[in-house]
């Protein structure tokens, strides 16, 4: 029995090193959704596994509003993004932003970019974005393409 609760602290140690995720931060952000406390144990699991599950490299898509594409930081691109593109497309087909003109930036970021907090919370409160929040504001994405819509 006592190997079994080392075995299962060391994979909770783990967990929270390799994502740097406060678990109880998460477990209240389902609580908060109206999840028992029991419920939301599985959940987090469950998110904690799909996140481990996302490959090295992603492609991920994010749209912005802004007055002409040279007013867009290629350097640091932003970090709300989804790797959904009919979801995104979908939630802001009506959406309005702070510049005339919307674009959709399509990037390849390294898993590592991954603010692992953030996207798990976000996914917790807002399930239907289906978001992936990146670190730095994006530093260290590669936009492969921009595209107006």
């Amino acid at each position: 029995m006592k190997k079994i609760i080392e075995k299962i602290l060391k994979e909770e140690t783990n967990t929270l090193l390799e994502f740097k995720v406060n678990r109880n931060s998460l477990l209240h952000d389902l609580q908060v959704m109206d999840y028992s406390p029991e419920d939301a144990e599985e959940e987090l699991d469950s998110h904690i596994k799909w996140f481990k599950s996302l490959p090295n490299e992603l492609k991920l898509y994010r749209v912005v509003y802004v007055d002409n594409e040279s007013d867009i930081n290629t350097k640091q691109p932003g970090k709300h993004y989804s790797m959904d593109y009919e979801n995104l497309i979908g939630y802001h087909e009506y959406a309005l932003g702070y510049g005339e003109k919307k674009f959709l930036l399509t990037v390849i970021a390294n898993k590592s970019l991954i603010d692992a907090q953030s996207t798990i919370s976000n996914n917790i409160l807002y399930p239907n974005e289906k978001e992936i929040t990146l670190k730095q504001n994006g530093k260290g994405a590669k936009v492969i393409k921009i595209k107006e819509i």
